[in-house]
Order: C-alpha cells, then structure tokens, then sequence
C-alpha cells in the first residue's frame, strides 16, 4: 500500500467518522430544542459544508491528493449555500428568491479552479526547471 492511499483511506475514515458524529450531534440539537426540525436540514447542510471543507484542507497537507481539494470544495461550497440560504433569508422558502445564489457558487468554484490549476502548473514547471 502506497503512502497516498494510506493517506486516503485514514482521512476518509475520519472524515466518515465525523459524517456520523455531526449526524447524532445535530439530532441532538434538535431533541434539546436549541434548533427546530424545519431547521435542521439547513444546519445539517452547514456542517457537512465544513466537514467538506476541514476534509480538503487535510489534503492539502497530503502532496499526492493536493489536487483533490478541489473535490472537496465543490460540495462544501454547495451544501453551505443550501444551508446558510434558509438560515438567513427566513426559511426554506427563501430559495424562492435566492435561488441565483447556486450560480454565484458555481462561478465562484470555477474561478477557484482554473487559479489553482494555474498555480499547480507553474509550482510544476519550477520544479522541472530545477
């Protein structure tokens, strides 16, 4: 087994992990009444946003899965739209007029990649010219 895929298999069992914890943690919240069951989807959704996001960034500190944080931003960026949108804008019926917050997400993600590739390549270029 190589280090990468070591690598890979000990995040993904983390982050699996806390995938389940966040789930019992956010029943929780609901059954102590610090959140509502209309609410409980959108902070369902703002955690795993993070748990995407705390998931990239450990593998980022990984060299062979560093382009993956992309994958992990995408879904974060998503499920945190989905989740903040209801929170502020008054419920889940706020989708109705912040629905083009999904197409900002979406410029923002591709903005992100194509710097990140840009700054891939050239961190690869300056290696091989080494």
């Amino acid at each position: 087994m190589s280090k990468k895929s070591a690598a890979r298999d000990i995040i993904g069992g983390i982050f699996g992990g806390l995938i389940v914890i966040w789930t019992g943690i956010s029943f929780y919240l609901v059954m102590i009444k610090m959140i509502t069951w209309s609410e409980w989807g959108a902070y369902f959704c703002l955690g795993l946003a993070a748990l995407f996001l705390l998931n990239g960034i450990a593998w980022l500190f990984v060299p062979g899965l560093r382009r993956s944080f992309i994958g992990m931003l995408i879904p974060a960026l998503f499920l945190g739209v989905v989740g903040i949108v209801p929170i502020l804008g008054g419920g889940w019926n706020a989708w109705t007029t912040w629905w083009p917050l999904i197409i900002v997400a979406v410029g923002l993600v591709i903005i992100v990649s194509t710097i990140w590739g840009i700054a891939s390549r050239r961190r690869k270029e300056d290696e091989a010219v080494k």
